[in-house]
């Protein structure tokens, strides 16, 4: 089973400030899925011929992207926040599901520091001058040193999700998330839900009784829904397995073995047996959640 199997559900929005490193990084994982896969099954043969599939040529501009040959599409635009929002979770574009259905390679042309003209015209090759004013600078003469903005978003990433103190689980990002929404463009928010567990209970037990013991060994996951709109976080010990009941987190009055947990990167469905120090989930990771998926059958002897 391979990353390019999995298509995100569900919508949601790429933050405004892209981070185009980001993004090349995860379509040059998403193309080598694909080189590296020994066949390609397409079951749309009227479209998408039976062999080694040509690239999709991908230009990435300042102020938005170009998929084959056009049209432009501007960052702004809420299918294109989708389809990047899709890239950068680790999943290929939705769009393309239904005419590549285990994915396709991407042949990206880094031109971040070029702005596309949206009118449709190129942009004109002198300097905008207005009588009894200084010369005008075109918006794209600006240059801005990659990373060297602080955006909100980036700033929340590097507070705590959440602490215990006094035996209270406290949302630190929230709060904080509130106050910056008045002024600053955020992306939409996922709900972000705390699992009650045996460790979250035991950790919250030793830092209201002895808050100056050393803190155990734990691990933090992080388990996105299949719709993509709820994240749960679990406290678990290294020793738990991630099928331990009652804290797998599926829908109410839902069988839990219907579900699986996985990751994109790098491909692997987790097994209810195993541990999470056994599959390299400690001290933190961060997982996807889906319906779980029949085995393929067997190829027929000839």
């Amino acid at each position: 089973m391979t990353a390019k199997k999995f298509w995100k559900p569900g919508d949601s929005l790429v933050p405004p400030e892209v981070d185009f490193d980001r993004l090349l990084a995860s379509l040059k994982d998403l193309s080598e899925l694909v080189v590296d896969s020994d066949t390609q099954v397409t079951p749309v043969p009227s479209r998408v011929p039976h062999h080694a599939l040509e690239p999709i040529p991908l230009k990435l501009y300042r102020n938005g992207i170009m998929m084959f040959d056009g049209p432009f599409r501007p960052f702004y635009a809420p299918s294109t926040q989708r389809c990047l929002r899709d890239i950068l979770d680790g999943f290929f574009p939705s769009e393309l599901q239904r005419l590549y259905p285990d994915g396709v390679p991407f042949k990206v042309s880094d031109l971040r520091d070029q702005v596309y003209p949206e009118n449709g015209l190129d942009p004109f090759p002198g300097e905008g001058r207005v009588v009894g004013l200084q010369r005008i600078r075109k918006p794209w003469d600006r240059t801005e040193h990659p990373g060297s903005r602080m955006t909100a978003e980036k700033f929340l990433n590097r507070l705590p999700k959440f602490v215990i103190r006094q035996g209270e689980v406290i949302d630190i990002r929230g709060p904080i998330r509130d106050t910056l929404q008045n002024c600053c463009p955020l992306p939409a928010r996922i709900q972000e839900i705390v699992v009650e567990t045996p460790a979250l209970a035991a950790e919250r037990e030793r830092s209201q009784k002895s808050p100056e013991s050393p803190a155990p060994q734990l691990s933090m996951l992080r388990i996105k829904s299949e719709n993509g709109e709820q994240a749960f976080l679990l406290m678990m010990r290294p020793e738990d397995t991630i099928g331990d009941d009652p804290f797998f987190p599926v829908p109410r009055a839902v069988d839990a073995t219907t579900f699986e947990i996985f990751s994109t990167f790098p491909p692997t469905v987790y097994h209810d047996a195993l541990t999470l120090l056994a599959a390299g989930l400690v001290p933190s990771a961060t997982l996807l959640l889906r319906a779980h998926r029949a085995p393929r059958p067997a190829p027929r002897p000839e």
